[in-house]
């Protein structure tokens, strides 16, 4: 059952109570008596052509407007006063100016434009928390607008993000496991665990609490015009786990009436003949997606409601998906000087939970086990009895924005949200016990019973009495006894002063593989009838923030932030778990900040930002049953309920930030950074204790992580057609959380979460952006990485078995990405992208010396065109994967192959 907090952190209520408070007493603007109207045209300086969709807006208050068809704009009922008039369209030069409003005047101001290359022209507003032109960033950030969006025709925010320089996406298959690094900030880990990027959907979170990973499904991209990822250390305005960085989306909402509808439909197509995976054999996979939505804006309400559907056969087995979400964002201006914003969204996904290509087990000794993997079968599964296994999520947001512009120089965002997160796996849906080699397997083995028998082992007359039957708790994710398995039937007791660990009987490690790999090619646990994994959580949050234009100097932002986390889970817990029942943990967090932008001359500017963060959990202690491998001894310690002191029950940090803009030129600018971020242990790190093959072990220990960041770059126009970005930065990191195989040597692995790194990130990246004539656009972009453990303690991360035991696990050294759109005609545009990913040089569950079977070293390409039928119809094809490329992002997880999609948008 579900079980609810209702005492909050002391803090954490005054700083709801104070929000309440500030709010109900703000005073409300009064609007001018005889308001003034701002009308115009905007045209194309080169040509004199209307630019249509073209951003009007005045600054620092709500009025502004989008150009039509004829490049048209009208702002209504605006009060007598000075503005600063900003304009801002996809290819072009920012324009502003400041424009002066009589009581009942209409002025009529018709700017022209002059193209630029897609990068000059973007608007940036995570990099401080309000709006910047490109060149004044003094930080990396990348933006991918709405039209790049659709372009890619990208479902999920993975995949408008993946060609991101400086940006990797690691994903198993389906909505099985998946992570995002930037800057090598992370590892994939199973369920996201410990993602060190934050994700915000219009300044909400939408990382899962337990875990800190990034729910993709959160966010339907049909309902997105913008998103901007923000590189480096960001701790500074958006707290812990935004060390490696921040990824911002912004939902979108109509300019006037709109109705709008889609579908697009598509096939997997077959994988090379060299593939005997049984999955695909006389099978063809589909998909499909369906959307719709209506919105509209009047004098104070502007609204946009969005439903998709989609389901997803799964490119390979077990990894069906299917999608309902629904999306909604509404506005209401109070008046000239304040708004109200509500942003929200409910989505639901079913899914399979997909295992590993299949393999068999070689050999199991004191050297560790070793498996021969079957990459020609990558499209199945490791054995049939995963096929029902399922993972379901829920995602509710529902979030409140209260902005007055209490004058022209200082505003208030007060703003307050509720998040739930529920996710499931269900292992066995089915109504019989279902076993990974079972009894019956060991049973018939004649050969190992005889062993047993002259053994005298005295647990009974059969092994599987004794792996299975032995007194004590089982362990966790294999259904039988791990002590017994290992103590009494693979290795005798062990003397610290003898030789080493010798057979406990003789001949049963051969035979044990001998009949693993005759049965099955999957790890041997079991699964009782509605056994499942479950983690629910409520999150509430509330924070303001206070934008103070000082002077022509200063500009200061001031903000608090707090939440709090309600996790129910059969798992992440303080308690020791009982199959089918959730435990209840809750967790605190209290932020306060405060930045100045201090304007050194009219081309230097400074960023001085300053962020407190308290993190706590109410739990003191945690009960975990301890399948702890001594390396030293390569013996496993008796399996032991034990009840240790948490010892950081809580954590804090101070994060500071310099980050510098010196604006050369018009068209040239040079920035530099450096900073200091943290990250607090997630309730999953803390509590984990079942990885489904795998076996964790809580850190009662654990503490938080830093990271210091350094950062030189340069921007540069190249007249209106060449735009290049290069940046280096220097990231090292100290206590890193990664999770430690236990028994790197031994069967099977156990894990634990530790701060047990010292690393070393650095790295270049650029990128460049060309267009040769009004209808061609390319992009360029390269980053190299060198991700390096500092500990001195053979390689703890990831394992001395890789070809570069130093090398941090998942980080690639090389990535690249280029693209291309054409606008052919008026009314067909073509384009085409494509990603490098170089082979990884360490991974931390199968590792080798050679490297076989490594993710990485891949390229992969997609085409698409989009043509516009009518004014109101627009048609599209994509192929992704042109190549049928098969290639690996995770260890033995399959990518997808070349698949082809049809689709159809309609807007009125």
């Amino acid at each position: 059952m579900d079980t609810r907090h209702s005492q909050a952190l002391p803090p954490v209520r005054f700083l709801l109570t104070t929000l309440a408070l500030l709010i109900l007493f703000l005073p409300l603007r009064a609007g001018a008596a005889e308001p003034g109207t701002v009308k115009g045209t905007i045209t194309d300086r080169t040509d004199g052509e209307a630019v249509v969709g073209a951003s009007v807006m005045l600054e620092n208050t709500t009025f502004g407007a989008a150009t039509d068809l004829d490049g048209n704009y009208t702002i209504q009922n605006v009060p007598a006063g000075t503005y600063t008039m900003r304009v801002s369209s996809v290819g072009y030069s920012p324009y502003s100016r400041s424009v002066t409003v009589a009581a009942g005047q209409t002025i009529t101001i018709s700017p022209q434009l002059g193209q630029t290359t897609v990068m000059a022209s973007e608007i940036v507003v995570g990099a401080a928390l309000y709006e910047q032109d490109r060149l004044e960033v003094p930080i990396t950030t990348c933006v991918i607008n709405e039209e790049g969006i659709r372009q890619g025709n990208c479902a999920s925010l993975d995949q408008v993000i993946e060609t991101t320089p400086g940006v990797t996406v690691t994903r198993s298959a389906g909505y099985s496991a998946a992570t995002v690094q930037i800057r090598g900030s992370n590892t994939y880990q199973g369920g996201g665990i410990g993602t060190r990027v934050n994700a915000f959907y219009d300044g909400f979170p939408i990382n899962s609490p337990e875990t800190g990973g990034i729910v993709w499904t959160n966010v339907n991209m049909n309902a997105a015009d913008k998103v901007e990822i923000v590189k480096g250390a960001a701790s500074t305005l958006y707290g812990s786990a935004a060390m490696g960085g921040v990824v911002n989306v912004f939902g979108s909402m109509p300019d006037k009436f709109e109705v709008k509808a889609g579908v697009s439909g598509g096939f997997y197509d077959s994988p090379p003949d060299s593939d005997k995976s049984e999955y695909r054999d006389d099978y063809t996979p589909w998909l499909w997606n369906a959307y719709v939505g209506i919105g509209n804006k009047t004098d104070k309400l502007n609204y946009s409601v969005l439903y998709t559907h989609s389901e997803d056969d799964g490119y390979r087995d077990n990894s069906q998906t299917e999608l309902n979400d629904v999306k909604l964002k509404a506005r209401y201006d109070i008046d000239s000087g304040q708004y109200l914003q509500l942003t929200s969204f409910y989505n639901e996904t079913e899914a399979g939970y997909v295992s590993t290509w299949p393999y068999d087990l070689v050999t199991l000794g004191p050297g560790g086990a070793v498996y021969d993997p079957h990459p020609e079968k990558a499209y199945d599964l490791a054995d049939d009895v995963y096929t029902d296994d399922t993972v379901k999520r829920k995602n509710i947001l529902v979030g409140l924005n209260y902005v007055n512009l209490l004058n022209d120089d200082l505003s208030l965002d007060a703003r307050a949200y509720y998040t739930r997160n529920e996710y499931r796996i269900d292992y066995n849906p089915s109504d019989t016990l279902q076993q990974y080699f079972t009894e019956d397997m060991l049973l018939s083995n004649s050969t190992l019973q005889s062993s047993v028998t002259g053994a005298g082992i005295g647990i009974g007359s059969t092994v599987a009495e004794g792996i299975w039957n032995s007194p004590g708790f089982p362990q966790a994710a294999f259904g039988f006894d791990q002590s017994a398995f290992t103590n009494q039937f693979l290795w005798a007791g062990y003397d610290p002063d003898g030789p080493g660990p010798t057979p406990a009987i003789p001949g049963f490690v051969p035979t044990f593989v001998d009949g693993f790999n005759a049965n099955l090619t999957g790890f041997p646990y079991e699964r009782e009838p509605g056994e499942f994994n479950e983690n629910k959580t409520n999150r509430y949050g509330a924070g303001f923030k206070l934008d103070w234009r000082a002077s022509d100097k200063h500009r200061f932002v001031f903000g608090v932030d707090g939440n709090i986390v309600d996790l129910n889970s059969t798992q992440y817990r303080a308690e020791l778990p009982v199959p089918g029942e959730l435990g209840d943990v809750q967790e605190k967090n209290i932020a306060l900040f405060i930045q100045d932008e201090f304007k050194i001359t009219d081309r230097l500017t400074a960023l001085l930002s300053f962020r407190y963060d308290w993190s706590g959990i109410d739990a003191d202690e945690v009960t975990y049953i301890d399948h702890s491998f001594d390396t030293a001894s390569l013996s496993i310690i008796d399996t032991l309920v034990t009840t240790d002191p948490i010892a950081n029950q809580s954590v804090d940090a101070i994060s500071p930030r310099i980050a510098l803009n010196y604006k050369a030129a018009d068209d040239l600018s040079f920035r530099a950074s450096a900073g200091k971020s943290f990250r607090a242990p997630t309730l999953a790190e803390r509590f984990v204790r079942d990885a489904g093959l795998f076996v964790g072990n809580p850190n009662p220990a654990i503490d938080k992580e830093t990271m210091t960041g350094y950062e030189i770059g340069v921007y540069k126009n190249f007249g209106n057609r060449v735009s290049l970005d290069v940046a280096a930065y220097l990231n090292e990191y100290e206590d890193l959380i990664e999770s430690r195989n236990l028994n790197p040597t031994g069967f099977p692995i156990i894990f634990m979460y530790e701060n047990l790194a010292k690393a070393r990130i650095w790295g270049i990246e650029s990128s460049l952006n060309v267009r040769p004539t009004d209808a061609l656009n390319f992009n360029v972009s390269y980053a190299y990485m060198n991700a390096k453990d500092k500990t001195d303690r053979e390689a703890s991360l990831a394992g001395s078995q890789n070809p570069d035991p130093d090398w941090l696990q998942y980080r690639p050294e090389h990535t690249a990405s280029v693209g291309a759109i054409w606008n052919a005609t008026n009314r067909l545009t073509l384009n085409t992208n494509g990603r490098y990913v170089s082979k990884y040089k360490a991974v931390s569950t199968y590792p080798n010396p050679e490297g076989e079977n490594y993710p990485g070293g891949f390229i992969v390409f997609n085409a698409g065109a989009k043509y516009k039928i009518t004014d109101n119809l627009t048609g599209s094809f994509l192929c992704k994967n042109i190549t049928n490329e098969q290639y690996e992002e995770a260890e033995w997880f399959r990518a997808p192959g070349r698949s082809f999609i049809l689709g159809f948008d309609f807007v009125y």
